[in-house]
């Protein structure tokens, strides 16, 4: 089972987690320091829906932004 949107096809994205460390500058640090950068996946929330298209009812997974327009 794919975890993409049926209708508008929003899919999954690789984002960068970056954990930093010390205390910032404008608070009276040396600066905050990068130790660690981790990719990680972003999928969207897809919740399934019945739709009826032509008479016929089709269970469809979509995402909640399309679902709320569809609503």
């Amino acid at each position: 089972m794919s975890k993409v949107c049926e209708m508008c096809g929003k899919g999954p994205i690789v984002v960068n987690s970056v954990v930093r460390r010390g205390k910032a500058r404008a608070a009276g640090g040396v600066g905050r320091k990068v130790t660690g950068v981790t990719k990680t996946r972003q999928v969207p929330n897809l919740q399934p829906l019945t739709v009826t298209r032509g008479g016929i009812s089709l269970r469809v997974r979509v995402c909640t932004k399309c679902r709320r327009s569809l609503i």
